[in-house]
């Protein structure tokens, strides 16, 4: 089966990123490196989203129609950075994957298709 797993990146996480030192934020992306590598083969799609300056919300209201917002608003202090597809026996198999991620405080998982 296939699932989605859509990254969210918190604010507080952010300021984190931004406060390390060179070195430090190296042996994070190596982190990250070293997951992608030991599911490489599960793997079927990844796309890294640009940033949320970025983003359109588009909105359907009651009785005003469809309305343009700049930005994202999935959440008030998270936005979603990006998105894996993954090939998995179920969703148990998914969340011992997760167990091991590195990154994004929050991943949201849904099956596809």
């Amino acid at each position: 089966m296939r699932y989605a797993l859509v990254f969210r990146d918190a604010a507080q996480a952010e300021r984190t990123w931004e406060g390390m030192d060179d070195d430090e934020r190296e042996r994070e992306f190596e982190k990250v490196d070293r997951w992608f590598a030991a599911h490489a083969g599960r793997i079927t799609a990844f796309r890294r989203l640009r940033s949320v300056e970025t983003a359109t919300t588009v909105r359907w209201g009651t009785g005003e129609g469809l309305r343009f917002v700049d930005g994202p608003f999935c959440g008030e202090h998270e936005a979603v950075s990006g998105y894996i597809e993954v090939e998995a026996a179920g969703l148990d198999d998914v969340l011992g994957m997760l167990r091991t991620w590195p990154g994004a405080a929050t991943v949201e998982v849904r099956p596809v298709g």
